[in-house]
């Protein structure tokens, strides 16, 4: 049994915790919230934002996944909940001397726009807020004296995240051509994902710095909204997503994570939103 330290037990990390914790781990979760956790994970009031509040954290810790979310979408937020938190969270468990530290980070890190296929070796220059704090915060980890290993998430999808699919009832067009491409993970495969990683750092196994997480087929925006359009069948005319041509617009390789041995549960987004929709009784 190991003893594993979840900052920011979300949709995400709140998942994870409760997936290691079924695995017969001792697993801890920080959130902000006095809200319990899961069966098996012990709750950790805590904010990242605050070094003091992190002088409660448990004494011995084997691996730190940090999965938090900023609670407000600005420069400031993202640079007191990503960079900052992430660097207070590291000083306070750098006495534990954890086997390893995971940081869930995202693909805004990239700037390319063109339809570029992009791995964990491509140039990252963000232009975003967004992107260029969440590289501060990858870089803070990787030149930590503890080991690190930064988890790049695509859009994610699943549960209670249905933006993409309420665009479509409505009738969000893009034309086909020139393509806009996306790239999108489950939820579940996020929680897979990491626990992969948990399980090889727990193990002493070599892992990357980085790990670019996504689906098996980068797919068009096109693609993606007729596709889920003829299965829902009672939609709205067809409009023009204003928000299109701002998009990111690039194709994320997951060919690393693939070499960890990890299988997707939801290879392409006809999988995954095929069970959500049915789940949400639309087909």
């Amino acid at each position: 049994m190991a003893r594993i330290l979840v900052v920011g037990a979300g949709d995400i990390g709140g998942h994870l915790a409760a997936d290691l914790a079924q695995s017969g781990h001792q697993v801890y979760g920080v959130r902000r919230s006095d809200k319990a956790i899961a069966d098996g994970v012990e709750l950790v009031r805590a904010d990242v934002a605050d070094p003091e509040s992190l002088l409660d954290l448990p004494t011995e810790i084997d691996v730190v996944v940090y999965s938090v979310a900023s609670p407000v979408f600005s420069k400031e937020g993202y640079h007191t909940y990503y960079y900052k938190g992430l660097r207070n969270v590291l000083r306070a468990v750098r006495p534990m001397n954890p086997k390893r530290v995971v940081f869930v980070s995202s693909s805004s890190v990239y700037h390319q726009m063109d339809g570029e296929w992009v791995d964990e070796t491509s140039e990252t220059t963000p232009s975003s807020f967004a992107g260029k704090e969440m590289l501060a915060a990858e870089q803070a980890l990787i030149k930590d004296k503890l080991p690190g290993t930064v988890v790049r998430l695509t859009g994610v999808y699943g549960p209670g995240r249905n933006r993409m699919i309420e665009q479509a009832k409505q009738g969000g067009h893009c034309d086909p051509e020139p393509p806009v491409w996306t790239n999108r993970i489950h939820r579940d495969d996020c929680v897979g994902v990491l626990k992969t990683l948990v399980e090889k750092a727990l193990n002493d196994e070599p892992l990357e710095d980085i790990y670019l997480a996504s689906d098996d087929e980068p797919a068009t925006l096109f693609d993606v909204l007729e596709w889920m359009k003829d299965r829902i069948g009672d939609v709205e005319d067809d409009h023009d997503l204003p928000e299109a041509t701002r998009r990111a617009n690039r194709r994320c390789s997951n060919k690393r994570i693939k070499d960890l041995g990890y299988q997707l549960k939801y290879p392409d987004f006809r999988s995954g939103y095929d069970k959500q929709l049915a789940d949400m009784g639309l087909v």
